[in-house]
């Protein structure tokens, strides 16, 4: 649940994230053509134009580049706005600390029934091992090892007689 709970946050917060860099990006983008792609225009009689622009583009491409710079940089703008909205509030906080507390407790509850079902595990391989023992009469097997699996070499030698008779020695 926690993981859950983090991971849409942290969406939330990387979706946030990018939406930010993809304004900057559109707010760039839109300063640069603005700068580079504008025609100059003589707003006086008086005053000649005397800059020209190499690759300024015509009126009305450029006013339709405008307007689309003003509709991504709007639309972006919106959609900042609403991730903003639902990332978690401050009085949230309180309810998250509570539930991580919790999550804490029901980790150290199942960890410690982890321990005794390992404790038991390694009780059933001691019975299993001994069990074996009995069963194959090999007395050379020592208990005290560390854990170890058994494979059949271990315990004894089997092999299948040749005579295809079926039958099975045991050494």
């Amino acid at each position: 649940m926690l993981n859950a709970e983090l991971s849409t946050d942290m969406d939330r917060i990387t979706q946030l994230q990018d939406a930010i860099l993809d304004l900057l990006t559109i707010t760039s983008t839109s300063i640069d053509y603005i700068t580079k792609r504008t025609e100059f225009e003589q707003t006086s009689n008086k005053i000649p134009t005397t800059l020209q622009t190499p690759h300024a583009a015509n009126r009305a491409e450029y006013k339709a580049s405008i307007e689309t710079f003003v509709n991504d940089i709007v639309r972006r703008s919106k959609d900042i706005k609403k991730l903003i909205e639902n990332l978690p509030k401050k009085d949230e906080s309180s309810h998250r600390a509570t539930r991580l507390s919790e999550l804490q407790k029901e980790l150290k509850v199942a960890n410690e029934e982890y321990k005794v079902a390992l404790a038991q595990s390694e009780e059933l391989l001691v019975e299993l091992q001994l069990a074996l023992d009995q069963a194959l009469g090999d007395d050379s097997f020592d208990l005290n090892l560390p854990k170890q699996n058994l494979t059949m070499t271990d315990t004894a030698d089997i092999s299948v007689d040749d005579n295809n008779d079926g039958s099975v020695m045991t050494r």
